[in-house]
């Protein structure tokens, strides 16, 4: 189990066709932290989503007397259930160092992740968020974009590092 952060380094491959000149590569890897950062954010992490999980659920419990229809209001109390025990679950993971095919998350999972940070801007036009906030609002729209960029790039490589170390060797 591990927290992935990319950074971008310079590498001293240089890719030799024999034709033109040797172009460097910038390769994107993926450098752990330390056990000692990742238990405690996973406890912290945990215990927010604890409290998340519970209001939720105090929330179906109560019947809360503005939602406009019951079904309306189960349907999203048990999405939230469901993204809390998502998060939950990868706490757990970063808390006892358990690793499930070698990422906190899959190629799968970042690129649904990116599809949401895409939609958010969209969901923004709707609702009359770009008005109300101005340049604010813009500036997170282009930062949502740049997380969507790169969050499929990581998925890309991913999956690319997964279907080497899956290959059988032919000697």
């Amino acid at each position: 189990m591990s927290i992935i952060i990319p950074v971008m380094i310079s590498e001293e491959t240089v890719k030799k066709d024999g034709e033109g000149p040797d172009i460097p590569q910038l390769s994107l890897y993926e450098k752990e932290l330390p056990r000692w950062v990742q238990v405690p954010v996973g406890i912290v992490l945990g215990l927010v989503i604890l409290f998340c999980g519970f209001a939720v659920i105090s929330l179906l419990l109560m019947r809360y007397k503005y939602a406009p229809s019951l079904l309306l209001l189960v349907a999203v109390g048990l999405l939230l259930l469901l993204g809390c025990y998502w998060i939950l679950a990868k706490c757990i993971r970063l808390i006892t160092g358990r690793r499930k095919r070698g990422s906190l998350l899959s190629p799968r999972t970042l690129r649904i992740v990116s599809f949401f940070l895409l939609i958010l801007p969209v969901v923004g036009l709707f609702t009359g968020y770009f008005r109300e906030m101005g340049g604010v609002a813009i500036f997170q729209a282009v930062m949502y974009f740049f997380g969507f960029l790169g969050l499929r790039a990581l998925a890309r490589k991913r999956e690319a590092s997964e279907s080497q170390t899956n290959e059988p060797e032919n000697d």
